[in-house]
């Protein structure tokens, strides 16, 4: 039984020096694990923007290139890592999620088709330790009001999921006509599994694994460790609302607002 973790990322140096780190801490076996980190395009590439020793940090890290010229490739990049992977699992997360421990050896049971995962807020220092200490929180773009009603509880999100290989290959894995264009590639592949699940059942319903980590909001970035949606915003043309009741990005939003049209 293997699964492989795969995030795509974009520029985000220092994060992922930090998940590597943190990945180093959990001290993983690699016969059962390894972690794909696909580059989507990084300017210098993230291997050169990385210390030479991160690359080699931990046995099971494979660091491969994406070279879509597209300006929001991460649907691809994603495709590209399940291809790369070797596991029977694939755990797909993003790269402002943090992963749990716990969340990954479960995934690593088997034993299921899909899994999905509640999220609660926390960051990665830069020995990356996991802090959860709110003014850390605060700091990373965590509105005071969203913790005083929810605390750390972030919610669920269609892009960090564990699901079998052989059905992620079955869907045709994410459709690349999402490439070059911002959101839907998740719920458009959350609603295709469904659609096997529900409509056909032909796969069993997802399963909720152990809690995952996730960042307050990576756009209202800082500490400028974060730069995924430079080119987003720059070659796409978008900006994405900010919520009047939360003053989160609506992606980030619990609140019953509508959502306005693009």
């Amino acid at each position: 039984m293997k699964v492989s973790i795969v995030i795509a990322v974009l520029d985000s140096w220092e994060v992922v020096r930090r998940q590597i780190l943190h990945f180093k801490r959990m001290e993983l076996d690699p016969a059962n694990y390894e972690l794909i980190i696909v580059d989507d395009g990084s300017t210098p590439p993230l291997k050169m923007g990385l210390p030479l020793d991160f690359t080699s940090a931990i046995p099971g890290l494979y660091i491969i290139q994406s070279h879509d010229p597209r300006p929001w490739s991460q649907p691809c990049a994603r495709n590209l890592g399940a291809e790369f992977a070797t596991g029977e699992y694939l755990l797909m997360t993003d790269i402002d999620h943090v992963l749990s421990k716990e969340a990954i050896l479960v995934a690593g049971e088997g034993g299921y088709d899909k899994m999905d995962f509640p999220r609660h807020w926390a960051v990665l220092t830069k020995d990356g330790e996991i802090c959860q200490d709110k003014e850390v929180l605060f700091l990373y773009g965590l509105p005071e009001k969203l913790y005083e009603e929810r605390g750390l509880h972030g919610g669920h999100h269609s892009n960090t999921f564990a699901m079998r290989a052989d059905i992620f290959a079955r869907l045709g894995g994410y459709d690349p006509r999402y490439c070059g264009r911002y959101g839907g590639d998740d719920v458009d592949f959350s609603k295709r599994y469904s659609h096997l699940c529900r409509k056909l059942g032909e796969v069993k319903p997802s399963v909720e694994g152990p809690p995952i980590y996730v960042y307050p909001d990576p756009r209202r970035d800082v500490k400028e460790v974060f730069h995924d949606t430079r080119r987003v915003r720059g070659s796409v043309n978008r900006i994405d609302p900010i919520c009047p009741a939360c003053d989160l990005v609506y992606n980030h939003c619990f609140c019953n607002y509508p959502k306005p049209l693009d």
